[in-house]
């Protein structure tokens, strides 16, 4: 999909958080993305530059809210590339 969007379920696994986190993200327009024609079917392609930026360790917002914050540990590793 290249290398500044992931399908939804890829940046779910690169981020480690869950689809239905993404997509809450997606339509709060936390994180930026947008729907297209993959394999005949419409799914979400995820800006992973946003991802990032929301779940980064220092300065995303994630880190404001309430839950487990494992993903942060994973997060420098995965989105190198």
């Amino acid at each position: 999909m290249g290398q500044d969007f992931a399908l939804l379920e890829e940046a779910a696994e690169i981020s480690g958080l869950s689809v239905v986190t993404i997509k809450r993200l997606l339509q709060k327009r936390e994180i930026s993305g947008y729907k297209a024609v993959v394999d005949g079917r419409r799914r979400w392609l995820v800006s992973l530059r946003s991802l990032q930026a929301c779940t980064d360790s220092e300065r995303g917002f994630l880190l404001d809210r309430p839950g487990p914050k494992m993903y942060l540990k994973r997060q420098d590793q995965r989105f190198r590339g």
